[in-house]
């Protein structure tokens, strides 16, 4: 397998601090998807303050000094283009997808955001609301949103990935405008900002054009980041059941993993692909095709800047429950450790994985996510390395990872059952 399937990149540094990353796709689409990562995400907030993060997502399209509430997203949609954020447990990412001749005016976009964001009171409030509505939409309400929420809650107890990026209902209603303020001033700095340019561009461009817009914008203050206790090893298996309006029961699972840069995320990727990426997948052919006791149920690590989690998730058909589902898994795992794995497996996901990868790398979106969200977790080199270490990948590496963290002692279960009434029943 070719290790060089990634597109070259070149970056520069203004002087305050400010990293560009051009990544010239040279493909003739007219295409360039402009990006700026700051360097902060939930795990940056304290208790009792969380959400924030996302909250001030939100906020950064409001008013500035030179635009109105909204003005930001008709600019773009005037030039033709789209633009979207996210806020994630590490960073928050914001892009524009425009024609490369709108490249300049997307950098002039967020430089206005970074350095003359209003933050009123009069716009923050409507959108707290806006905020909590979210909050019950994607988890209170939702069955399987809330088992996620809570399978954090429970799998972290000391760490701040103990909340999930929405933050606690309590906290979204407590926070106030000044909260919001300290948090932008804090980490909406250009020492603490990433611009990454993917697509038709000339790098050069890219980086005359970042400095003309960003490079008098001065960092205000410190960064002083929320001190946390990493979590330590789990001495125990954790179980928990929760109620809730529910037509069906559903089942997660989840145990500790190494953060993104370590060695064994390449195996721990394998093994997801293993388990549960398709139809032919194990876990699909096992629960959905032949004991058809789920409707939906996957598998994937997730890899982050601190220690992440292997999870699975699984939605079960009406009247199944949730123990007989979690005993078919653990005898998938079994069998793994016991090496029940085939050449033609080990193969098969090498040929996905290696075709996945280059397919992201075809559209300017993907390619600036993908090296951004690397970027701003300050180590490129495992991605650069991931295609080579595929090649290298054997049986036994997915044998040892699954001995070595889909372990009893090191799991976290969450069992979501129907909340009618109290049942005695066996877990």
């Amino acid at each position: 397998m070719s290790s060089n399937s990634l597109p070259k990149y070149y970056t520069k540094s203004l002087e305050n601090g400010l990293q560009i990353v051009a990544i010239p796709m040279d493909n003739g689409s007219n295409v360039v998807t402009t990006d700026v990562f700051y360097k902060v995400g939930s795990k940056d907030e304290k208790m009792g303050k969380s959400g924030i993060a996302h909250m001030l997502e939100h906020l950064n399209f409001k008013s500035t000094k030179n635009l109105k509430s909204g003005e930001f997203d008709e600019i773009v949609k005037g030039f033709g283009g789209v633009n979207n954020a996210s806020t994630s447990f590490d960073y928050t990412h914001y892009y524009i997808k425009s024609s490369s001749k709108n490249m300049g005016k997307s950098l002039e976009l967020f430089a206005e955001l970074m350095q003359n964001l209003t933050l009123k009171d009069e716009e923050f409030q409507p959108e707290r609301d806006v905020v909590a509505e979210e909050r019950r939409w994607r988890t209170d309400n939702n069955p399987m949103g809330y088992m996620q929420f809570r399978l954090f809650n429970n799998a972290y107890i000391y760490h701040p990935y103990h909340w999930t990026p929405i933050g606690f209902m309590n906290d979204i209603k407590n926070w106030n405008i000044e909260d919001i303020r300290n948090f932008h001033s804090t980490f909406y700095q250009p020492k603490n900002a990433i611009i990454v340019v993917a697509g038709d561009i000339n790098k050069d461009e890219v980086f005359e054009q970042t400095k003309k817009y960003f490079d008098n914008i001065k960092n205000s203050k410190e960064i002083i980041r929320q001190s946390y206790t990493v979590e330590p090893k789990q001495d125990g298996a954790k179980r928990l059941i929760i109620k809730k309006d529910s037509q069906v029961e559903m089942l997660a699972m989840a145990y500790h993993i190494p953060n993104f840069e370590h060695k064994d995320q390449v195996a721990l990727s394998a093994l997801s692909e293993l388990l549960s990426s398709g139809k032919s997948s194990i876990l699909h052919k096992v629960l959905v095709d032949e004991k058809k006791l789920v409707n939906s149920i996957y598998a994937y690590n997730i890899e982050l800047k601190d220690p992440g989690l292997f999870l699975f998730f699984a939605v079960c058909n009406q009247d199944v429950k949730t123990k007989d589902v979690e005993k078919e898994i653990l005898k998938i795992i079994k069998d793994i450790k016991k090496g029940n794995i085939s050449k033609k497996d080990i193969e098969k996901i090498k040929i996905n994985t290696k075709a996945d990868f280059i397919f992201s790398l075809e559209n300017s979106s993907s390619v600036a996510s993908l090296l951004g969200s690397y970027f701003v977790r300050d180590n490129i080199k495992p991605l650069f390395e991931y295609e080579q270490n595929i090649e290298k990948l054997k049986k036994s590496d997915i044998i040892e990872v699954a001995k070595k963290y889909l372990i009893k002692d090191n799991s976290t279960t969450v069992i979501l059952k129907k909340g009618e009434k109290d049942e005695k029943e066996e877990l």
